[in-house]
């Protein structure tokens, strides 16, 4: 096999021939990607939602954090009952769709904890910031058990970025008014 490969020491002219179209293969594939990234990007540049839009997007986020915030607050003082759970599960789903859309803006404002990464790697093998480990779990129970006394903290620094994220949102509004 490598006296087809190789003739007096050197590659053969096939072989050559294979390599490179291979490399030139890979480098069209490269740029291909490279292209599609980068439209990808402009298409998103262009399509950031103006203040308002990002005010009411807060405001229907805020909605949805508020009622988990309430559940998981009843479910860790008073005990886990079936209608925490079933109300944590709507919540979880309702929170991941709307945190989706303001997630690029208020993590800007949020101060991050190696608490929530490893709370995040132990719950789904991956670093989550604060408001993704709220909703890590799709089991209540194993959420507020593995908590470790950090909710208190992790909700307190979601708070604290939603509140420093509206003012910046009202900032932004009465600058351009």
């Amino acid at each position: 096999m490598k006296s087809q490969i190789r003739r007096n020491g050197r590659r053969s002219q096939g072989f050559i021939a294979a390599d490179f179209a291979g490399n030139v293969l890979s480098r069209l594939v490269f740029v291909n990607r490279s292209r599609a990234r980068s439209r990808d990007l402009i298409r998103q540049r262009s399509t950031v939602p103006n203040i308002e839009e990002r005010q009411q997007q807060l405001a229907m986020f805020l909605e949805s954090y508020e009622d988990l915030v309430e559940t998981l607050c009843g479910a860790a003082q008073f005990g886990i009952e079936p209608k925490h759970e079933s109300r944590y599960l709507d919540q979880r789903v309702e929170v991941d769709r709307l945190y989706a859309t303001v997630r690029p803006f208020l993590t800007a404002f949020l101060d991050f904890c190696p608490e929530d990464a490893d709370a995040g790697i132990q719950l789904c093998g991956r670093p989550l910031d604060a408001f993704e480990a709220l909703t890590a779990s799709s089991d209540l129970n194993e959420l507020l058990s593995m908590d470790n006394g950090n909710m208190i903290s992790r909700l307190t620094r979601t708070q604290n970025a939603i509140a420093r994220y509206d003012e910046h949102l009202r900032l932004l509004a009465e600058n351009q008014a």
